[in-house]
């Protein structure tokens, strides 16, 4: 029968844990076939070339969290904790199939929030395992997810420890962490040996400001005078002191600072700080 699957039939479940919040999944591989090219061919002939993987991107409000204590994990967040070494699978369901994918590892994850917003994240990955359906995958079944309890962050019950917001009011940010991976590759197997954690670790931290006294740098004194910041951004219960997340960075570089002004609009400052960590 012609029909369609509603967003009520469709969820993910990573390393038996279901991701609530969900705005958006998108998941692809491609072929890796390729025509071979050689002298008296009478038909096209295709052969594998490179290594076989997928991707997989979601975007998520961050309205759920793992209890308190849960397991060793560091973050009550499903995802921030997969920035390190941890492989990960997992299924997607969407109405009566399934998708299924095996060791995968986080690549990209970013933050964000706004006046007005609930923060958001977002993350890419690479699936170096297995991608797909069908019974080839029973192997994979998992059981009933554990549910994260609903515990929502907002705008107005966030901190931040930066000298800059003494006087000025933060209206965003977004932290963005690159977690580069490497495959090793041996013969006779089609899926690598090991996938070693990448380093340095990069990461981005943006602001913007409505400013009183903030003080651009003078660009001339880079980098003579390169200024470091640390910085701390605690995501707490929405009307509550129960902290829920904390981003902590030390000794991040400030790169790029802006200042924009109209007429109908307050004076703005925006700047980031970058800063990279060894493993």
């Amino acid at each position: 029968m012609l029909g369609r699957i509603r967003r009520e039939a469709e969820n993910i479940t990573i390393n038996r844990t279901g991701i609530l919040g969900v705005q958006s999944i998108s998941t692809q591989y491609e072929s890796v076939a390729r025509p071979l090219d050689s002298l008296g061919i009478t038909e096209i002939q295709y052969a594998p070339q490179g290594a076989q993987t997928a991707s997989l991107q979601l975007n998520t409000l961050l309205t759920h969290t793992l209890e308190e204590g849960h397991s060793s994990q560091m973050s009550l967040d499903v995802m921030q904790n997969l920035t390190g070494n941890i492989p990960f699978s997992g299924i997607i369901d969407y109405g009566a199939e399934k998708i299924y994918f095996s060791e995968g590892y986080l690549e990209t994850y970013s933050v964000s929030c706004g006046i007005g917003e609930v923060p958001q994240t977002s993350t890419t990955s690479t699936i170096f395992g297995d991608f797909g359906t069908g019974v080839l995958f029973s192997e994979y079944a998992q059981g009933p997810g554990l549910i994260p309890s609903l515990n929502i962050p907002s705008y107005s019950s966030m901190e931040v420890n930066l000298d800059e917001f003494s006087s000025n009011r933060m209206t965003s940010f977004s932290v963005d962490i690159a977690t580069p991976r490497i495959p090793i590759y041996t013969l006779n197997a089609d899926k690598p040996a090991k996938v070693i954690a990448g380093t340095p670790i990069e990461v981005n931290v943006n602001f913007s400001l409505d400013i009183d006294d903030y003080k651009i740098k003078n660009m001339r004194f880079v980098p003579d005078e390169t200024v470091f910041r640390n910085a701390t951004i605690t995501l707490k219960k929405n009307n509550s002191d129960t902290t829920l997340l904390s981003y902590s960075f030390d000794n991040m570089l400030l790169t790029s600072e802006s200042f924009k002004g109209g007429a109908e609009s307050n004076a703005v400052a925006n700047f980031n700080l970058r800063s990279f960590i060894l493993r």
